[in-house]
């Protein structure tokens, strides 16, 4: 009997060994799948999930989010660098292209020049104004009358050119004649004179004055295509137009003619368009009655206080009212002086002319007898 019941309990023994082995056998599979299901889960930051009621788990990714990247080699910022650099080499091809650019086009602009400054030097220039010599309406261009175009017979070596000479190239009383006078009715007309008539002053004494003018000067003839200003509002000699007023009374007579009159010896009367009307006859008659050789023209550049004058070559008389004495003393010694004051033709300029001067009672046409009576 207890040899029966050991064995049995031996066997028994031997079975429950068995079944605990295979047991710690699956258990310990399953832990090491544990393990690795837990390694794997940390490594690939999962969650294990076991549905309720089983011991089966399946792995389950965490949500990554915004993908984070630790350049501990501090790759981002090679990488940036080499960004930038592309930029900067992108900068410098383009200016490098711009500057290329700019200078094909001043080569192409250079060649292009050279080609028309070649076909300029073998082609020559022709105004055909410069062959014109019918008449023209209104008046001539300024480029018909060009100095290089003044002929070589009116070139003058004292004057530069040479006085009294009629030509469409430089002077003949018709061409370009607005340079000096714009027509403008304002240099010989008062507007509304019973307001703006200019008061006499017969208190005020005359201004008499000479110039000191070099005995070597001698004035210019300058052309029509010129403008000549001067530097004071009474000039009494300088540069002037090559052809002189006829002598007489003119509606407006502009100073780049008279002052050639200067030259010739004449006396030119110049009164302001609002002075006193009696003072201005008065002295027209003495002026008239004393010599031939003399130019009367409205003047709006006198003084409101001295709105009459007599000029002569280098010398003014300015005057606020007429005193018959000193007019006559002025022009007896002022009267044929100038570096050409014996020279007595008359002029060919005549626009405006409104009364031809005339010789003077008992001066029997001579102009050295000055105010004979």
């Amino acid at each position: 009997m207890p040899s029966a019941d050991f064995c049995s309990v031996a066997s028994v023994s031997q079975s429950t060994g068995s079944v605990l082995t295979q047991t710690s056998s699956l258990i310990g599979i399953k832990m090491w799948r544990i393990v690795a299901i837990g390694v794997m889960v940390i490594t690939t930051q999962a969650r294990l999930i076991f549905p309720p009621g089983s011991d089966m788990g399946y792995i389950v990714p965490d949500d990554p989010g915004p993908e984070k990247y630790d350049d501990d080699f501090n790759l981002l910022n090679d990488v940036e660098i080499e960004k930038k650099a592309h930029i900067l080499e992108r900068g410098a091809r383009e200016a490098l292209n711009q500057v290329e650019e700019a200078l094909r086009h001043t080569d192409e602009e250079r060649e292009v020049d050279d080609r028309y400054s070649a076909l300029s030097d073998n082609t020559v220039e022709t105004d055909p104004v410069e062959n014109w010599h019918g008449k023209w309406f209104p008046h001539a261009p300024i480029s018909a009358t060009r100095q290089n175009s003044v002929p070589d017979s009116l070139k003058d070596e004292e004057h530069g050119v040479v006085m009294g000479v009629s030509h469409v190239s430089c002077d003949n009383a018709k061409v370009n004649l607005t340079i000096d006078w714009d027509n403008s009715s304002i240099n010989y007309t008062c507007f509304d004179p019973k307001n703006h008539r200019i008061p006499v002053q017969s208190n005020l004494a005359s201004i008499a004055k000479c110039d000191d003018i070099p005995k070597g000067y001698r004035a210019q003839h300058i052309c029509m295509f010129h403008n000549i200003t001067y530097n004071t509002t009474l000039p009494t000699f300088g540069p002037h137009r090559p052809l002189w007023p006829a002598f007489g009374e003119y509606l407006f007579v502009p100073v780049q003619r008279w002052l050639h009159s200067l030259e010739h010896g004449s006396i030119v009367m110049l009164y302001h368009p609002c002075a006193e009307p009696a003072l201005v006859h008065r002295l027209r008659k003495l002026l008239t009655g004393c010599f031939r050789k003399h130019v009367i023209t409205p003047y709006t550049l006198l003084t409101q206080e001295r709105p009459l004058a007599l000029l002569g070559w280098g010398c003014s008389l300015e005057m606020a009212t007429v005193n018959n004495e000193e007019v006559k003393a002025f022009i007896k010694k002022r009267a044929l002086h100038g570096p050409e004051g014996h020279y007595p033709k008359n002029g060919s300029f005549k626009e405006g002319l409104l009364k031809p001067a005339e010789y003077p009672n008992g001066s029997n046409g001579i102009d050295r007898n000055i105010c004979p009576q």
